[in-house]
């Protein structure tokens, strides 16, 4: 097969039946039944979806289907300026074709349509084609736990009865070793859950707290909106800041399991980075929540420095990450060196489709 012989372009409607049978071949049916459920709100609900449809390339060899990148559109923030960004996620290719570079085609021709083509969380195929083709690798996102329940962790490597023994010894060794001070009260700030829908609030503090940070993706409400209250198949609990009643930050939590252990996941966390009360707050409230629930670690990533800061005060502490992060940005306004400082780059779990159960 030449590569010559290979044509790509953007996904069109007519695609979708070879499409899923090409998905159902190389996944299988059970995989392509739970890909359909998300489809629609991973694809075309995206507020930052084209007119021209969802950005996912497909490549072609004689009119038939042999694979495809689909990546979500994000909007930027990158030093002072917004830019058209996405999120590189599922790529297949036929097994007939496999080694003969159509991974590469799909992924070369994604990056020229878009500003900023990332990836994160990569597979080692997937990382090593990112390195090859010469992003920048910027990770992994840093990984940080707190452990909630020492008797809910031990029970994994020791079994019950042995766990309910070393639990009250384990509590004491956590506490000398990684203190959690919990926030003051007297600070004006007040942490509740979210009952309704993402408001223009929202939009205020994203205003607000952008500038502070030299790379992140654009919070605002009609994004939150879909990404954290509108999934079909994740339930979050979302919880915000509000100083004297304005709203100062939000905290975006689940439980999960890993390994055999109930985990909490701070899916995404926000607040100007010198807030420390609202950020002290919101983290306090994941703990409560996390406690109340059995879980026995609370986990997150960030790169931002400060952000890490206020994690190490609330008693977290860096684990290896399996987040690995690499990114491309096609802008006059950065340079090289940009991409050696990641200490105010705020690169979450929400992001891309890392969480992601189905």
């Amino acid at each position: 097969m030449s590569s010559k012989s290979i044509e790509i372009s953007r996904r069109s409607e007519g695609d979708r039946p070879e499409l899923e049978a090409l998905y159902v071949k190389i996944f299988g049916t059970k995989a392509a039944e739970e890909n359909r459920k998300r489809w629609r709100w991973q694809y075309e609900d995206n507020p930052n979806c084209p007119i021209a449809g969802p950005e996912i390339w497909v490549a072609k060899e004689k009119g038939l289907i042999v694979g495809q990148y689909a990546t979500m559109p994000i909007r930027l923030q990158v030093l002072d300026r917004t830019i058209a960004g996405s999120w590189g996620m599922d790529v297949m290719v036929d097994p007939g074709t496999q080694r003969k570079g159509i991974g590469s085609r799909l992924w070369l021709y994604w990056d020229r349509q878009v500003e900023a083509s990332l990836g994160l969380g990569l597979s080692i195929s997937s990382y090593t084609l990112f390195k090859k083709l010469n992003w920048n690798d910027v990770g992994p996102v840093t990984c940080f736990s707190a452990v909630v329940d020492p008797c809910a962790l031990l029970k994994r490597y020791v079994g019950g009865s042995l766990a309910h023994l070393f639990a009250p010894l384990a509590e004491l060794l956590r506490w000398l070793v990684l203190p959690r001070r919990r926030t003051k009260d007297g600070d004006r700030v007040s942490v509740d859950e979210l009952s309704d829908s993402f408001g223009k609030e929202y939009d205020l503090l994203w205003e607000n707290v952008a500038p502070e940070f030299d790379f992140i993706t654009e919070r605002k409400a009609r994004y939150l909106q879909w990404k954290f209250r509108n999934v079909p198949y994740i339930n979050y609990d979302i919880y915000e800041a509000r100083r004297d009643g304005i709203l100062s930050g939000y905290i975006i939590l689940r439980q999960t399991v890993r390994n055999n252990v109930p985990l909490a996941l701070i899916v995404d966390i926000l607040a100007h980075p010198s807030d420390h009360a609202s950020f002290g707050k919101l983290l306090d409230k994941a703990y409560d929540w996390a406690r109340k629930r059995g879980c026995a670690r609370l986990q997150t990533f960030t790169l931002d420095r400060r952000i890490g800061a206020r994690l190490a005060n609330k008693g977290f502490y860096r684990i290896p990450s399996p987040m690995q992060f690499c990114v491309r940005i096609h802008s006059d306004h950065i340079s090289e060196s940009f991409f050696c400082d990641t200490s105010r780059w705020h690169v979450s779990f929400g992001d891309s489709d890392q969480d992601r159960d189905l």
